[in-house]
């Protein structure tokens, strides 16, 4: 089984000097993060469809072999309004054409509960998007019934694995699959700060121990080979580390490293040894002096 580890977003500000080398413009920022991952998902399409042209420059700024998510407007699925569909499906269809494409992100509120209209709301958006992948993400506890993946699978979606706390009210935490791929989001498990902003809520550094379940997880769908491929993106963006890390590449054994940085690169680090998976190190860019 492919697993792709990676981080939800990259253009942040605070990673500079942590992750990103001192002096790193925004700009630049892309082009140094697919030289340390594989993939990336794409936050800022909850905002706003992206052009055409923001496509593009997108593709061109990684390597062949990188990847991306876009993640579905909340126009659509929080303000269930299909005005931004056309854009949006319009700027995915440009990613696939790059070749660049994993799939689409469709994340809905945990006010949004399962109901027969609602679970018809998730039916058409998915028939909107076609063909691209969509993997719902579900932040309410009524989606976990018992025969979620066989539906999921009825109406061709992908199921999003959450790593989230113990709130009683909240989808629980753990490894899901449908249509035999696997894409998780890990966000915290401080339950404490949940309903915080969103600088605490993701605020997390994800233990060696609680990483370990996810690769348990991980591997165990691989023996079973109920799985293709997963995608495990760390959303914990906000925090950052104050000590050194304990990481081979030199480059992560700084002080001020994002924790969703140093937890990607530790659960990549942990994974890489197991039978039956194959993580996808990063691509790397065409060596000009080939002959």
């Amino acid at each position: 089984m492919n697993v792709r580890i990676s981080t939800a977003g990259y253009a942040y500000p605070a990673w500079v000097g942590g992750f990103y080398p001192r002096g790193t413009t925004q700009h630049d920022m892309l082009p140094y993060y697919a030289t340390r991952f594989a993939a990336v998902e794409i936050n800022s399409s909850f905002y706003r469809p992206p052009t055409r042209e923001q496509i593009t420059k997108m593709a061109r700024r990684s390597p062949p072999g990188f990847g991306y998510t876009l993640k579905v407007p909340k126009s659509v699925s929080h303000e269930r309004s299909v005005d931004d569909i056309p854009a949006f499906k319009q700027a995915a269809d440009h990613l696939v054409a790059t070749g660049k494409s994993l799939g689409l992100i469709f994340q809905v509120p945990e006010a949004f509960h399962n109901t027969a209209d609602n679970r018809a709301w998730i039916t058409h958006v998915g028939a909107q998007l076609k063909p691209h992948r969509v993997a719902v993400e579900f932040r309410h506890r009524s989606w976990n019934a018992p025969n979620l993946r066989e539906w999921m699978e009825h109406v061709d979606l992908d199921l999003v694995s959450v790593g989230v706390p113990d709130v009683p009210t909240l989808f629980p935490r753990g490894l899901r699959i449908a249509n035999r791929r696997i894409y998780a989001r890990l966000h915290s498990q401080n339950a404490d700060n949940w309903y915080q902003d969103g600088k605490l809520r993701y605020a997390y550094d994800y233990t060696e121990a609680e990483l370990r379940e996810w690769a348990v997880g991980l591997k165990t769908a691989a023996e079973k080979g109920r799985a293709d491929e997963a995608l495990i993106f760390f959303n914990n963006c906000v925090g950052t580390r104050e000590t050194s890390l304990e990481i081979t590449a030199d480059e992560y054994q700084r002080a001020g490293m994002p924790d969703a940085i140093a937890n990607a690169k530790r659960l990549e680090k942990v994974l890489r040894d197991t039978p039956g998976l194959t993580v996808i190190d990063p691509p790397q860019p065409p060596n000009l002096f080939d002959e």
